[in-house]
């Protein structure tokens, strides 16, 4: 039988006894994972094998790290994750950039023999970036184009302040640019969402979109609420991607909802008994949408947009809206308010009255 690692048996004082599940803190590291508790054994089991699974890969890979040309594109990825400039990026941050990674390295560029992982970084000219825009345009789309270009530009440009190559051909390509997201939800939506999240009985998911809605957040940032940071009826916690510290008072509606308390983390996934991934979240919510025949076009992404467009409708000011969103940046605010019949109007009454 597979020796189990990283489990223990504990007794708490409110759950009885417990699986917990807990790596030390340089595995923790290494595979983005943390302490977990569960009350079924046979879950626990199961999450610390995909833990020690997921660190023996993650050793293997940095094995294979040491075989890279150091003067390969690969090398010099490499490198990069070695500065300054890649650990201070969020872990969220983090993960998408290893995905757009993974995918543009196994690239073939124009029908060359080798993968663009193993091509002199120095030889990727202003005709390779050229035509990796081209083919991720063409065979995946111009999303991913245009952020995969961003991130290489980025590597090529500390590349330059290392040394390691003499020009950035990723610098002044003109991506196109992709059109704002204007989706936005109506309160009656919303409403039925949550009530078909609850009827299904998926409590976590109608939490989840009520905190996005009301506090007007991302729901990677919510997802990683705990009871910690809900104290006297008031939301604080600290954002993922822009690392802004925010308090914002719970809406009555959440207060109600969250009246009884907890503790750890406060969306909880009902039937595995941990956080959603962004996966697993995006799941659950097509299925909760489509029982509530709502539009496929809804995204529980687009809660944020909808709710600060809604606190502009209302009258609040640039600076109330900053406040709750978190923007530093008037311009970058615009992005999320969405122009719309009520503004408008508001705006009309406020010069003739």
């Amino acid at each position: 039988m597979r020796q189990v690692k990283y489990l223990r048996q504990k007794t708490t004082k409110y759950k009885g006894v417990v699986w917990a599940v807990s790596p030390p803190k340089y595995v923790q590291e290494a595979i983005g994972a943390s302490y977990e508790q569960y009350s079924n054994k046979n879950d626990a089991v199961a999450r610390a094998l995909a833990m020690a699974d997921a660190y023996q890969d993650y050793k293997r890979s940095n094995k294979r790290q040491i075989h890279i040309q150091e003067a390969s594109v690969g090398g010099l990825v490499a490198a990069y994750k070695q500065t300054n400039s890649w650990t201070k990026l969020s872990d969220n941050t983090k993960r998408t950039y290893n995905q757009i990674l993974r995918g543009v390295m196994r690239m073939r560029i124009g029908g060359a023999n080798v993968l663009l992982e193993d091509m002199l970084a120095a030889n990727i000219k202003v005709n390779h970036a050229e035509k990796i825009y081209s083919q991720l345009c063409d065979q995946v789309s111009m999303h991913r184009a245009n952020h995969t270009c961003k991130v290489l530009r980025r590597i090529w440009f500390v590349g330059k302040r290392l040394g390691s190559v003499q020009a950035n051909p990723f610098e002044k390509m003109g991506l196109r640019k992709l059109p704002d997201r204007t989706i936005l939800w109506e309160p009656q939506q919303v409403k039925a969402f949550v009530q078909k999240a609850d009827e299904l009985g998926w409590w976590s998911m109608g939490t989840l979109a009520l905190l996005c809605y009301d506090l007007c957040q991302r729901p990677g940032d919510m997802r990683q609420l705990t009871w910690d940071n809900y104290s006297k009826q008031i939301f604080s916690f600290t954002q993922e991607k822009t690392s802004t510290d925010v308090s914002i008072p719970a809406s009555p509606r959440l207060q109600e909802r969250l009246k009884d308390g907890g503790e750890g983390m406060i969306v909880v996934a009902e039937d595995i008994k941990r956080p959603f991934d962004r996966r697993r979240y995006n799941k659950i919510a097509a299925r909760i949408r489509r029982e509530a025949n709502l539009p496929s076009e809804l995204q529980i992404r687009d809660l944020r947009r909808t709710g600060a467009t809604e606190m502009a409708e209302a009258g609040c000011t640039e600076d109330e809206l900053r406040s709750v969103t978190g923007h530093q940046s008037r311009d970058i605010l615009s992005i999320y308010v969405r122009p719309t019949q009520k503004l408008a109007a508001a705006g009309i009454n406020k010069r003739f009255s």
